[in-house]
């Protein structure tokens, strides 16, 4: 019979132990697929709004790693990147997520310059845009409209503030599609932040290198003391969120790995245990050792790789899930590295080598005579 075979039919002899054991093992893989997956997406739809806006580099006070980075006085910065090479323009921004409606989740706020290039990426699907830096008007995302139920010509209460809806637009990126965005005036109003912004967006010109980009970086540290010029991929990666959410990921990495294998180990161990006098029939047969220990490899690496590809499953659709939650939509986007996925697929086939390799050479060990002679 082929080894194979003779493996898969040992496992479906015990179908309440081997069901357990996959369910434990694709729990972990699980686990291990949406919280990766929900750490990767949230810092690439932050990177994704950056660079759809089509900022070069980002200024914000040098400590800050909060979700939304500290707010500083922007004119006190703003004449100084101006005078730096290659800098076409400096565009203040303001951030916040308030609460904008008693029956929806808290919502990004977004404060953009008026008449700034941050606006030229959105599409306009109804309505229109701010027509000043005083116009007191909201435009929202086609995702935020939805959540709150909203169109053009209703009013949202902002921080006790009724404003108008003056239009509903479409971005690239699934962060401001459910957002609200306002004249970065009328947000530093509304959340009493007179001439502040999180950051500083810089457009530089065409001409511009690396080398010119590291330059700017560079006199940026010198001279604005307390602050730092960075790309957007740098600030979203010392974001707190995304970093909390990347440790967690590893320790769900670290900790499902450590239970599958000893998962895996036991059900091995015992299902050796109880086909003592089996094993020792096939020696007994002519089996040669080395062939045991691959019949028992064999079954513990079935048993995890079926449960890595039904954990994969379950990783993907629990994401998928926590996506469309209402507090979660519009904030996260999860993202599914085909890499990634076959890396975790890798793994759950190690742990069952190494959760299988003593019960083998154990199983292997057994004398003939003595396997015989048990009950």
């Amino acid at each position: 019979m082929n080894l194979l075979r003779f493996a898969f039919d040992n496992l479906t002899r015990r179908p309440a132990r081997t069901t357990l054991t996959l369910s434990a093992i694709a729990l972990g893989i699980a686990a291990i697929v949406a919280l990766t997956a929900i750490a990767w997406g949230f810092e690439a739809s932050w990177q994704k709004a950056n660079d759809a806006r089509g900022t070069d580099l980002i200024v914000t006070k040098l400590a800050s790693e909060n979700t939304m980075p500290s707010p500083f006085v922007a004119e006190k910065v703003r004449p100084d990147l101006l005078k730096l090479p290659h800098v076409q323009e400096v565009v203040g921004l303001l951030s916040e997520m308030l609460t904008v409606s008693y029956d929806a989740p808290p919502m990004f706020v977004f404060g953009w310059q008026f008449d700034s290039y941050l606006w030229d990426h959105l599409q306009l699907i109804d309505g229109r845009w701010p027509q000043s830096p005083d116009d007191a008007v909201i435009v929202i995302g086609t995702l935020a409209a939805e959540l709150l139920q909203k169109k053009t010509g209703d009013t949202i209460e902002i921080e006790g503030v009724a404003l108008p809806v003056a239009g509903i637009f479409q971005s690239s990126a699934l962060v401001e599609n459910g957002a609200l965005i306002l004249p970065l005036l009328q947000v530093q109003q509304l959340t009493d932040k007179p001439g502040k912004v999180n950051v500083l967006n810089l457009q530089l010109d065409a001409s511009a290198t690396t080398t010119d980009v590291a330059h700017i970086k560079a006199q940026v540290r010198a001279t604005l003391p307390g602050f730092v010029a960075i790309t957007s991929g740098e600030l979203v990666s010392q974001n707190a969120v995304v970093r909390i959410s990347k440790a967690m990921s590893n320790a769900t990495i670290l900790i499902a790995s450590l239970v599958g294998a000893l998962v895996v180990f036991n059900t091995m161990l015992m299902s050796i245990s109880e086909r003592t006098r089996e094993i020792g029939v096939l020696l007994a047969l002519g089996w040669h050792p080395r062939t045991v220990i691959k019949l028992i490899i064999s079954e513990s690496a079935m048993l995890t790789l079926a449960g890595g590809i039904i954990g994969i499953l379950l990783g993907i659709l629990l994401t998928i899930g926590l996506e469309h939650i209402e507090l979660m939509r519009g904030k996260i986007d999860g993202l599914f590295s085909p890499p990634f996925l076959l890396a975790v697929l890798g793994l759950s086939i190690i742990l069952g080598i190494l959760g299988g390799l003593y019960p083998a050479i154990k199983a292997a060990r057994t004398h003939p005579s003595q396997a015989l002679r048990q009950e």
